[in-house]
């Protein structure tokens, strides 16, 4: 599989240069002249491998980790019953390590009837035994430490299934020690709950009547997922405590699902200020922890910045959907204009300390190749702004072999992006030696790894050229951003730099070439050195001139 339309001449050239070895000679060596490519300038590098071991060390890590978000149930089976499990995942951590990934983000792994995909949490303190026990999560934990990846959590904490022990006590009487940790009404609405009057995300009526406690139950999401309580203080502790119960078994935060709904007024649904409340002292308790980090899901589409409340005292992490979940919108209509504003936005909006996590796909969105309407060189550039924007990025499992979406629906539509992993082109994928839980992608036998491994322009070997230029250089993750003015609007021009270095990303969302002015008094005249992609840079006083072909990137070390 490779990219006819996004020529990655310089790909085997980095490859060799950053020492991965899968192009060229082994030892890195292959020069300019045995490629026919003139000498890149010289900058001063450093050890980037001990620059990336100081840099994810201590509180700040998450600045410059890359995340890497995983559906237990769809990575990696062990036993052969085509569910995946930790001990199958433990076994891919290596793969992981290999690729560039610094923290895990699990989708949700408790245990579930699986209405919506196991955020209907039916015991926030255990593991789903389809994936195994809670001593093969302890120990898959312990060896992502050893390789000093992270993990990192999905904490529903909006709701829970209806068929956790809280609700069935709650559902009970009217009178029972928990009969209000749950929001509870005579009437399908409520006077102080303003978002009751409104259709739920699934389904036709927010309110559900339960028989046996002869009342309406408020519900956000499915019918099996009543909303907690927060206006009582009880529910508040109690799962503060869940949170204490995961961080004491040595997870290193947590990814916080529909954090923003908490509360509910006459008027308002998002972030009420007992919402804010609640986070803060969420925030509170992953303080009691060494290098602990909360990420946002925000509920606002458009903007995340009220979720980093002072930039201190909320959120470490929000994710960035104004990009991540329009881009392909963007790439369609072929200008950067909405790119610009989107990350420009972003960037003013945030308070100081903000850091956003960048996606370009989920498991609640297609998948990136979808997005980006069947076309690889569209997500393989979406992934570009995404893996250089200032932000820490989060790939989709799967999102660097381009899966295509399947076709098969057993909990809902989003089953399309949710399909096992593509490990080889055995029986079985290398996902599972049985019948696997939900039907593989499309296009399989092209899109597993072992057909993409070591293989020039295949999506796998470019974003594993990406994450190693990203890797040990901090500019990336806390170094400068600014959007560059350019004159056209098919492209897109990012300048990130630090007191160490300086690069110039340059992406066409146009179908032509294009020579681009871009307004950079601050490039000046060096050389500039191309390092990913395919293009050429002149720079002459105040402007820089950037070449590109159709659907083309490049980015360029300036410094």
């Amino acid at each position: 599989m490779t990219f006819s339309t996004v020529r990655i001449s310089l790909l085997a050239a980095l490859l060799a240069g950053l020492g991965l070895g899968a192009c060229g000679d082994d030892d890195g060596t292959e020069d300019a002249a045995s490629t026919g490519a003139e000498a890149p300038p010289e900058f001063p590098e450093k050890d980037w491998e001990a620059e990336a071991s100081s840099l994810l060390t201590g509180p700040e890590w998450y600045r410059h980790a890359v995340g890497y978000e995983i559906f237990v149930r769809s990575f990696q089976d062990s036993d052969g019953d085509g569910i995946g499990d930790f001990p199958g995942l433990t076994s891919r951590l290596d793969y992981l390590r290999e690729l560039g990934v610094d923290v895990i983000w699990l989708m949700p792994v408790m245990p579930t009837p699986f209405v919506d995909s196991g955020y209907d949490v039916a015991d926030y303190e255990g593991i789903n035994p389809d994936y195994g026990t809670l001593a093969d999560f302890e120990a898959f934990v312990a060896a992502a430490h050893e390789r000093g990846i992270r993990v990192v959590m999905d904490l529903v904490l909006n709701h829970t299934s209806d068929e956790h022990a809280w609700f069935q006590e709650s559902r009970a009487d009217r009178e029972n020690p928990k009969a209000d940790w749950y929001v509870w009404s005579d009437t399908p609405s409520s006077p102080d709950n303003g978002c009751g009057t409104q259709n739920p995300v699934f389904g036709s009526s927010a309110w559900e009547l339960d028989e046996a406690r002869g009342q309406y139950y408020f519900h956000r999401f499915y019918a099996g997922q009543p909303d907690l309580n927060y206006r009582n203080p009880e529910v508040v502790e109690r799962t503060l405590d869940v949170a204490r119960f995961w961080l004491d078994r040595g997870v290193d935060g947590f990814r916080c699902d529909v954090i923003g709904l908490l509360h509910e007024s006459a008027t308002e649904c998002e972030l009420l200020p007992e919402t804010k409340d609640y986070i803060r002292q969420l925030r509170a308790v992953t303080e009691e922890y060494d290098d602990r980090v909360l990420v946002a899901e925000p509920s606002d589409l458009t903007d995340a910045s009220p979720y980093f409340g002072d930039g201190g005292d909320m959120f470490h992490m929000a994710f960035n959907f104004a990009y991540g979940y329009f881009w392909g919108v963007y790439f369609a209509g072929q200008t950067a204009t909405s790119v610009e504003i989107t990350l420009g936005n972003s960037l003013a909006r945030n308070p100081p300390g903000a850091q956003e996590a960048l996606v370009i796909g989920s498991h609640d969105v297609r998948r990136a190749y979808t997005a980006g309407l069947g076309d690889d060189s569209a997500q393989l550039r979406a992934a570009v702004i995404q893996l250089t924007a200032k932000g820490t990025p989060f790939l989709y499992y799967g999102e660097e072999l381009a899966l295509r979406p399947g076709e098969q629906q057993i909990v809902d539509l989003r089953d399309a992006q949710r399909t096992p992993m593509l490990w080889s082109g055995d029986a079985g994928y290398g996902f599972t030696s049985g019948s696997p839980w939900l039907a593989f992608g499309a296009e399989a036998e092209a899109t597993h790894l072992e057909a993409q491994r070591g293989v020039q322009g295949s999506m796998y070997e470019a974003y594993r050229a990406l994450l190693a230029l990203r890797r040990g250089r901090a500019v990336w993750g806390t170094g400068d951003a600014e959007v560059l003015t350019v004159d056209t609007d098919a492209v897109f021009a990012m300048r990130r730099s630090d007191a160490f270095m300086s690069y110039l990303v340059t992406v066409n969302l146009g179908d032509e070439p294009v020579t681009a002015s871009v307004d950079a008094p601050a490039i000046g005249s060096a050389p500039a050195g191309l390092v990913f992609g395919e293009g050429e840079l002149v720079t002459a006083g105040d402007t820089a001139k950037a070449t590109l072909p159709g659907k083309g990137a490049a980015i360029f070390r300036l410094r």
